[in-house]
Order: structure tokens, then C-alpha cells, then sequence
């Protein structure tokens, strides 16, 4: 299967139209695919062109967020995403069923896959119906190495987005209504894209600048289990929703909507900026464990 970065404009628009239950933003995305690949080893760098070809990690980790135009891949949808709530403690998770899924299991199925030299397809599928469709809650179709690498990037990034480790009530923000800088927008929105936009930079640039990690860090941030990398995420979460005093109540009872600017991004784009790191640097390691020597 060829992945076709090119959609039909239909399927682009409703793409564009939907952004606000993506991860990071094609920004973000590509951020933290371009630092992965700039700290891949030799080995795992030639086996990675022998998936892709020319294309690059960047340009690959947006693809999952495309499809999400297309009805067929509807089962996708909540591996981009893992919900826990305040008051639920991690030792009280309980898995999502596996025909649902979520990011810590999918990443995990992903895995297995991309790290078995003799496996060439992988059966994808997942039980969910999209709403005012007859869809068959049962959909599935086989993905093979280039597809699996493409969700694996992606949803390296999506668990790092501190709302997508998020809570029920607000679905990870998306209830919680918002002006950036006057412009009307979700808090998932915000995080998602705004925040990182608001730096004013190519992907490329953001790039350069976070590539600056010391020995130390990538030692750590790399023998970090997945879990952990949620766990991050979502204790970040008190900073997301921190509105000062524009506060006026919890989760989506919020008497008008806050208005977030120079105070909110000074403390929002550091956050981002080390969760894109983290999320980079943790890619290229997998990558570099899955196919290096």
C-alpha cells in the first residue's frame, strides 16, 4: 500500500476541518519526526530508507491524521489518544478493551511488528462506528511496514501531547472553549497547533533548536518505559488547565471563556517544547533499538 500524502481535496478539507481531535498539529508532528531522524543511527537509518525510500520520517508522521477523513479507518481513532481522569490513579488504570485500543496498546502492537524482520503485513483492525453512518462497528485491514512506521511515529507524538492524555468529561479539552489571542478555539486546539505556531518557526528551525540534548538526558529519556511517557503527559495537565484567575470552575463548567495570551503562552511553549524533545529523542531510540544491529 502506498502511502499517498496527496489527498483529494475533499478529503483535505475535511481533514482541515477536524483538527481539533488531532495530536500535535502537522508542526508538531513533523518537529519531532525530523529529531528523530536526525539522531537515527547509520544502521537504523538505511533500514528505515528500505521502508520509506525518499521520504522522510517528517513527512510520513502526518498521514495518520489524514485518514482520519476516511470512514474506513474510523477503528484508528482511539489509539490517538489514552483517557484517564484526576482522580484516577494509574495503579487503577484499567486497559481499554483490546478491540478498542488506545496509544499505550497500539504503540505496543506497533512495535512487535516493526521490531519481526520476517513479518510483512500486520492485521489492523478495531471496533468503532462513526455516528449517523452504517458503518459495521467491526472494521480491520492489513497494514504493512511502511504504514505500521507511519502510525508508530505519529502516535510516538500523540502520547506526549499532554491532552491526549486527558480527561473524559472535557475529551482531553476539546469541551473547554478558549480565546487565543483573541481568536476563538478549543484548549486541545491550542496545544495541538496554536502554541507551537505561536513560535514562529519551520518545522525544520523548531528542529535546530531542540536538537541540543545532553548525554544525560537522551541516556535517561530513552530507558524511560512507555507508561512513563504517558505518566509525563498527563502530570503537565495542572499547567494546561492553570487559566489564573479567569478560572471560574472545573473541567467544562467554565462561566466564560478564558482569554489566553502572553502570560499563558510564556509558560505553555516551554512545556511544548520539552515534550517535542522528549518525544524525538525517544523515537530515535526506539527506531535505533527496533533496526539497528
Amino acid at each position: 500500500m502506498k502511502i499517498d500524502l496527496k489527498l483529494p481535496l475533499v478529503a483535505f478539507l475535511l481533514t482541515i476541518g477536524a483538527t481539533s481531535v488531532f495530536g500535535w498539529g502537522e508542526n508538531g508532528h513533523r518537529i519531532s519526526a525530523e529529531l528523530a531522524e536526525r539522531n537515527l543511527t547509520p544502521e537504523a537509518k538505511a533500514a528505515i530508507r528500505e521502508i520509506l525510500g525518499d521520504e522522510t520520517l517528517a513527512e510520513i508522521s502526518i498521514w495518520p491524521d489524514h485518514i482520519r477523513s476516511d470512514p474506513s479507518w474510523d477503528f484508528a481513532q482511539p489509539w490517538h489518544y489514552i483517557s484517564i481522569d484526576d482522580d484516577e490513579t494509574w495503579d487503577d488504570y484499567k486497559r481499554v478493551p483490546e478491540e478498542e485500543g488506545d496509544v499505550l496498546l497500539i504503540l505496543e502492537k506497533l512495535e512487535a511488528f516493526l521490531r519481526d524482520p520476517d513479518a510483512e503485513k500486520m492485521e489492523f483492525s478495531g471496533n468503532m462506528k462513526r455516528k449517523g453512518t452504517k458503518l459495521n462497528p467491526t472494521q480491520g485491514r492489513e497494514i504493512g511496514k511502511k504504514e505500521a512506521l507511519a502510525f508508530y511515529v505519529h502516535f510516538v507524538g500523540d502520547i506526549h501531547q499532554p491532552l491526549h492524555v486527558g480527561r473524559r468529561d472535557d475529551k482531553g479539552g476539546n469541551k473547554i472553549q478558549v480565546k487565543w489571542f483573541d481568536e476563538e478555539a478549543s484548549l486541545h486546539r491550542v496545544w495541538d497547533e496554536l502554541v507551537v505556531e505561536s513560535a514562529h518557526l519551520s518545522y525544520t528551525e523548531f528542529t535546530t533548536f531542540l536538537n541540543r540534548v545532553s548525554d544525560k538526558d537522551r541516556v535517561k529519556w530513552q530507558a524511560d518505559p512507555v507508561l512513563e511517557w504517558a505518566k509525563e503527559s498527563r502530570a503537565v495537565r495542572d499547567e494546561v488547565y492553570n487559566f489564573g484567575a479567569q478560572r471560574k470552575g472545573y473541567f467544562i463548567n467554565i462561566v466564560e471563556a478564558p482569554s489566553l495570551s502572553y502570560d499563558y503562552r510564556a509558560k505553555a511553549l516551554p512545556i511544548a517544547r520539552e515534550r517535542l524533545t522528549k518525544a524525538g529523542i525517544r523515537l530515535a531510540g526506539k527506531l535505533n533499538s527496533i533496526f539497528g544491529k
